[in-house]
Order: C-alpha cells, then sequence, then structure tokens
C-alpha cells in the first residue's frame, strides 16, 4: 500500500516537470510513513532529524502516509523544519504549492507521465472495517472507501498500455472489496481485469480470512492470468488468541480455505503472517501456533513479536504479559521451523519448468523475476532477455527463498 501511494505521488510530480534526484541535489525530500510497528515510526523520526541538517530555506521537507493519520499537525510542532504533512492520497495541493514555489512546471500536466514498471500497484480499497485488537490501521487509514470497478480496470488498461506487464490489486482487506456503483466483488473485478489485452500476470493482497470466498478460489484456477499465490495472513494457530484478537474465524475455518485452494490449486503459494507473544499467549498456545505452521507447510511465513500500538484495543485493554525474551525465543523458533518447510518446499521444483516473468537484472547482472505462485527466480545464460519478457525456465537449484536455472528449449 506505502509503495503505491509513493508510485502515486511520484508520477503526479514527474507529471508536473519534477524529476527524482540525489537528496544532496534535491529540492524536495518527501517521507512516506508506516505506523504498523513502533520501529517503523521511530525511522521516521530518525530520518526526520537527520534531514533537520540537509534543510535549507530553499528546500522543503514532506511527510506522507500513515503517520499524518497517527499524529498529523502534531509534528510539525515536533519537527519545526517539517514544511508539510500531505494526507494519503490527497495529493493535489500540496503539488501545487510546489509548483507555485518553485516554477517548475513544464507547461500542460502529462496525466500518466513518469516511471510504468513491469509490476503496476492499483490500490481498490482505502482503509479498513475490520477491528483487529492489535491493528493501528483503521485509526490512520480510516473506514474502507472503494475504487469503482471501472475506475480500476481504467487504471489498469493505461498501466498495461505503458508497459506494465503485471498489475497487483492492493486493499488492507482486499477480500472485501464491493463497486460502488455494481455492487460486484473483487471475483468480478479479477474477471474484468484480466481480460484486458496485453495484461500476463494479475496479483492481488492483502485477503482476510474471513472474507474469502471460493468463488475467487475458483477464478484462480480457471484463469491463465490470475497468479496462483495467496497471501492470508493466520497470525495465530490458537483459537483463544485469535478471539482475543479479534480476528473474526477460528483455525478449522482458516485449514478449510487452504484446503479449498490446494483441492483446487495444488502447487498454490501460500503466504502468511504470525504474530508472536500477544497479550495472553500461553506457551500452549504459542505450539498451537508452531503445530499449524508446521502442518499446512506455508512457502513464506512473515513473523512479528507483538507490540503495542497506541491507540488500538489491545494496547488499551491488555497487558502486555508476555515477556521479550520469550517473544524473542518464539520468533526465531518459528522462523527456523518455517525457514526449513520453505526450503523443502522450493526443492519440488527443481526439474520442473517454470513461467518466469523477468523484473529485472540482480547485482551480478542476472536476470530475475518470479514465477506464478510468487517465487524469485534466477536465470542463467540469460542471453538477450529483458524485463518484461515472459520465459519458460527448468529449475536446477532452490534455496528457501529462490529457483535458479536454465531457459527452457
Amino acid at each position: 500500500m506505502n509503495s503505491a501511494d509513493s508510485e502515486s505521488l511520484a508520477r503526479r510530480l514527474l507529471a508536473a516537470g519534477y524529476v527524482e534526484d540525489s537528496l544532496e541535489r534535491a529540492d524536495v525530500a518527501i517521507l512516506n510513513t508506516c505506523v504498523v510497528r513502533q520501529a517503523s515510526e521511530n525511522r521516521v523520526y530518525s530520518k526526520l532529524h537527520e534531514l533537520k541538517e540537509w534543510k535549507t530555506a530553499e528546500r522543503t521537507i514532506a511527510l506522507t502516509g500513515c503517520l499524518v493519520g497517527k499524529e498529523g499537525e502534531e509534528l510539525r510542532s515536533r519537527f519545526p523544519h517539517l514544511d508539510a504533512v500531505v494526507p494519503i492520497g490527497d495529493y493535489e495541493p500540496f503539488v501545487a504549492e510546489l509548483e507555485a514555489r518553485y516554477d517548475y512546471s513544464q507547461g500542460e500536466a502529462l496525466p500518466h507521465a513518469g516511471r510504468t514498471g513491469v509490476s503496476h500497484y492499483v490500490r481498490v480499497i482505502q482503509g479498513c472495517d475490520h477491528n483487529c485488537t492489535f491493528c493501528i490501521v483503521p485509526k490512520v487509514r480510516g473506514r474502507e472507501k472503494h475504487v469503482p470497478m471501472a475506475a480500476v480496470v481504467a487504471e489498469c488498461r493505461q498501466a498495461v498500455d505503458d508497459g506494465a506487464r503485471e498489475v497487483v490489486l492492493l486493499g488492507q482487506n482486499v477480500d472485501d472489496y464491493r463497486d460502488p456503483n455494481g455492487g460486484g466483488g473483487l471475483a468480478a473485478l479479477v474477471r474484468e481485469v484480466e481480460r484486458i489485452p496485453g495484461l500476463k500476470r494479475l496479483r492481488f493482497l492483502t485477503s482476510h480470512p474471513q472474507d474469502l470466498e471460493v468463488e475467487l478460489l475458483e477464478v484462480m484456477a480457471s484463469s491463465d492470468v490470475v497468479c496462483r499465490e495467496l497471501q492470508l495472513p493466520v497470525q495465530s494457530g490458537d483459537d483463544t488468541v485469535l478471539k482475543r484478537m479479534a480476528r473474526g474465524y477460528q483455525t478449522r475455518h482458516y485449514r478449510a480455505i487452504v484446503e479449498n485452494a490446494r483441492r483446487l490449486m495444488p502447487d498454490i503459494g501460500l503466504v502468511t503472517d504470525v504474530i508472536v507473544g500477544f497479550p495472553g499467549e500461553s506457551e500452549s498456545a504459542y505450539m498451537n501456533t508452531r503445530a499449524l505452521v508446521e502442518e499446512l507447510e506455508f512457502d513464506v511465513v512473515h513473523i512479528a513479536m507483538y507490540s503495542p500500538r497506541p491507540t488500538t484495543y489491545a494496547a488499551a485493554r491488555m497487558a502486555d504479559d508476555v515477556p521479550h525474551e520469550e517473544k524473542l525465543r518464539r520468533l526465531n523458533d518459528l522462523l527456523a521451523l518455517s525457514r526449513g518447510i520453505a526450503a523443502r518446499k522450493t526443492a519440488r521444483w527443481i526439474g520442473r519448468e517454470v513461467e518466469v516473468l523477468i523484473e529485472g537484472r540482480d547485482e551480478l547482472h542476472r536476470p530475475f523475476g518470479r514465477i506464478r505462485q510468487g517465487k524469485r527466480a534466477i536465470v542463467l545464460r540469460p542471453g538477450d532477455i529483458v524485463a518484461g519478457e515472459v520465459l519458460n525456465m527448468l529449475v536446477m537449484h532452490a534455496t528457501a527463498g529462490q529457483l535458479t536455472g536454465l531457459p527452457a528449449a
């Protein structure tokens, strides 16, 4: 979501005649912020302190993103060298102020000026209507606002016309999408977008177990464009903890979704999120999470230690009663388990042909991209392969997070 917001603002600035440059040469520095975890918020404050030396009367410092929704104008008093706080998505007034101050506009704005990479993020929902007790997102991004389906399809079509080969539909809870004009859900939107000529890949994230419907899985299974990767945060493998988190489902429901997905798509890539050390998480509750991770064999598990976020229900009403050392032990234990599972699963691709969408070249100048199941792939003996190309690769080697191979004959 933050990447999509950054790209949206960057395209608007590029259209107004600005160019990206190094900090040393720049007139404007913009921080796009995240507050999901305290560490992310702390990095923002650190960067603002660093920029104090960079700041001059001729230079502008602006801040946007979730921290604006959390603290807003209070930041201006804490950091007097901060010139502007820009609400998420409301970029036009800020760009107009910059144009008036620097007079860099090239005249007529170009609505689609700027870079278009191989992948293009398209926001379909802003905000979230869920009330997970640990989550600050509804406080900083607000309640759900759904983008009309026609506007989403138009942006996707324009992105493909501008060179994108993959679009990623984004929402804090993308499964909850409903067209405000026609009422169609995510499955209907996916069907519309996948018909766009020239589109090679379609992804969506992030899903919520409470709202994901079998119809969406069926659309994924029947499509040659929709990627077979599902990002489905479980957060905990213990029903008592899930109830305290207000997640709205139990582990049996989550297992049923995974069973359906793998029945329809045996090779689907499954990604999840887990929080360890949530208030009240006993050792037996943690072991239930560990058992679930071992049972379902996720391809990727993003693991975080619980940290209280101000204004959330958990921070206000629940004691942070799991010691830091125990949180760290559980995190490292689960990391080791999940990495071993990922290594075993990735090894199953050796000897198979996979379809790779090339995204660029790595530091060794090797083409890299991803397969439809989301795994990163590196192509050896690449020849003149370029970004945006789709090719078949024979997998020769695999690690927990990466496949390596040769172009298939």
